[in-house]
């Protein structure tokens, strides 16, 4: 009489489940692999909505539908991932940490350059605001080419310009795709 195979699922506590099976002997590991981002790729993002703003509100929808490139250049030690976003059009430079996961990523912004800020911006009633990047995070899962899509918000705090006199936030969302 032959013995049905035997399976036998191990679990190793937080999100690193490992499967053992045996059949007639042999017996295999697996491991879920993650997304594996090391390297450099190219983020387009396009603006889906902008909201808040204080007096800058109605001044900013024209910000609504614009894209702009990045490039971004990971590096990864297995779920760990940070980055580096350079935007192609003006050279600003964020860092960016975050987590890989089996079929998607998550990265938080990290810091900015000075210059990702915004200075002298003229509200409707003559009022001038300054935007200041307070936080950013960026959500992707991968596709069958092997290229991710998903969504951005970047949150501004509204100050008095040339004060950090807060008035109020101001959020751009986008969605984003990213190639290598």
């Amino acid at each position: 009489m032959l013995l049905a195979p035997l399976v036998l699922a191990v679990a190793c506590g937080g999100d690193s489940p490992s499967t053992a099976s045996s059949t007639m002997g042999t017996t295999t590991s697996t491991t879920p692999q993650r997304v594996q981002l090391a390297g450099i790729w190219t983020l387009t993002e396009t603006r889906t909505s902008v909201t808040g703003g204080e007096c800058l509100d109605g001044t900013m929808q024209g910000l609504v539908g614009g894209s702009i490139t990045e490039t971004m250049t990971f590096t990864q030690s297995a779920q760990s991932i940070s980055a580096v976003s350079t935007v192609q059009a003006n050279g600003v430079s964020c860092n960016w940490s975050g987590t890989a996961d089996t079929d998607r990523f998550a990265l938080n912004l990290s810091s900015c350059q000075s210059n990702a800020n915004q200075f002298g911006l003229r509200c409707a009633n003559g009022a001038v605001r300054d935007l200041r990047i307070a936080s950013s995070g960026i959500t992707a899962v991968v596709g069958a080419n092997g290229n991710y899509t998903g969504t951005k918000a970047d949150t501004y705090n509204v100050v008095v310009a040339g004060t950090t006199t807060q008035v109020g936030t101001f959020v751009i969302s986008a969605n984003v795709t990213m190639t290598k």
